[in-house]
């Protein structure tokens, strides 16, 4: 069986977004005490552990039925009910990856993006992406749409192009030497020539296996089979970067302003679109380090820096976050983040990705932004609440 952090320490955990069918409104608008309980201690966040499930007490009985991220924490809620209701609990509970699925459970992407939704429908909202090459813990299907956990534990439904292997296939995978893309765009054509016909685009952080190289261009691979050639150019062996990966401030800001100008795509987080925590994301990513998906959990991430009127403690990299300050019972709410450039300028994609100020000196000066700044926080040289893509075995090869 997977352990909770899959792929042998790839990823964290997942989130849920089944239906309350069978349920009464009056049950539905009312959540189980014992399962309210079990929730905020096991599966606080629901972007990021699967806790589908639904109380019905008849008598002493108490029945659990729904879907659960694995089979540990089915063990940890049926232990926490039988220990708070001291009657009879009844199992009917499924822990992920679905029976059905198999021994299928290994995903990798195989186009340049892919869309993950909050529930499967395209007419759904688009809750993050995903790049060519990452890999995927597959979870659940309804009819050809797959529920999938990304490295930096997202959750969410595609139908887009995933190769589904089994363990031994996954490993295979894993073992091959692999290209990280590097352009902010690029191309993977038929053959050498420039006017051949492209077999797919590619954007900063893909990767692909890699057959050869020459002094023009890499022949790579994707999940699915396809081949194609690569300009050098675009791209470095992923081995090389992973051993020489540069996250000091001044190369996060080098990179930060490379997307100067994309425009701003709710729940986008590649060079053809992104929101402000995608960009975050994307720019951390490509020093080697995963953030959280959502400013909302990047703000736990890293070690608070104290924030004085000229902003002189800002380092490049920093992150900002805005929102809304708690006020009495109404808890504090981040909404949006940035990249420091140091001092009081960072950038941030809003519209667009742009520069703004908190100076109000500063021709970028953004009132309602200073207005609403609540924390930063230093990734940089702090590991706390992240990941290094080194780390993974996945993108180690191992």
């Amino acid at each position: 069986m997977l352990p909770r952090r899959f792929l042998a320490a790839a990823f964290l955990l997942g989130t849920a977004l089944t239906s309350l069918a069978g349920l009464a409104p009056a049950q539905a608008t009312a959540p189980d005490p014992l399962l309210a309980a079990a929730k905020a201690r096991f599966a606080p966040d629901r972007r990021t552990v699967v806790f589908d499930v639904t109380a019905e007490r008849s008598g002493e009985r108490l029945l659990l039925r729904g879907k659960v991220h694995d089979g540990d924490l089915k063990q940890q809620l049926l232990a926490f009910a039988r220990e708070q209701h001291r009657d009879e609990v009844v199992d009917e509970l499924i822990a992920l990856p679905a029976a059905a699925l198999g021994d299928r459970t290994f995903g990798v992407v195989s186009a340049s993006v892919i869309n993950l939704r909050s529930k499967p429908g395209h007419d759904e909202e688009l809750g993050t992406q995903a790049l060519l090459g990452m890999p995927l813990r597959i979870l659940d299907q309804d009819r050809d749409w797959y529920y999938v956990q990304t490295p930096n534990a997202y959750l969410g439904w595609t139908q887009d192009r995933v190769v589904r292997w089994n363990a031994a296939e996954a490993a295979d995978w894993q073992r091959r030497d692999k290209v990280l893309v590097t352009a902010t765009f690029a191309e993977v054509r038929e053959s050498a020539a420039a006017d051949s016909d492209p077999v797919g685009d590619v954007v900063a952080g893909c990767v692909l296996g890699l057959f050869a190289a020459s002094d023009a261009h890499f022949v790579v691979s994707y999940p699915d089979g396809r081949t194609g050639f690569l300009p050098r150019r675009a791209a470095t062996p992923l081995a090389d970067w992973l051993a020489h990966v540069d996250a000091r401030p001044e190369a996060l800001v080098a990179t930060g302003r490379r997307f100067l100008g994309v425009p701003y795509l709710w729940g986008g987080t590649s060079s053809k679109g992104m929101d402000c925590s995608g960009y975050t994301s994307l720019v951390y990513l490509l020093h080697g380090v995963v953030l959280p998906r959502d400013a909302s959990q990047q703000v736990l991430a890293g070690v608070e820096v104290k924030v004085d009127d000229d902003f002189a403690q800002l380092q490049p990299g920093d992150l900002l976050f805005f929102g809304r300050q708690a006020q009495g019972e109404r808890g504090e709410r981040v909404t949006h983040v940035a990249l420091s450039l140091g001092g009081a300028r960072f950038l941030h994609a809003s519209v667009d990705v742009h520069c703004n100020s908190l100076d109000p000196k500063d021709e970028d000066y953004s009132e309602n932004l200073r207005r609403i700044l609540l924390h930063v926080r230093r990734i940089a040289g702090n590991g706390q609440g992240t990941t290094r893509l080194a780390d993974l075995p996945y993108y180690r090869g191992q």
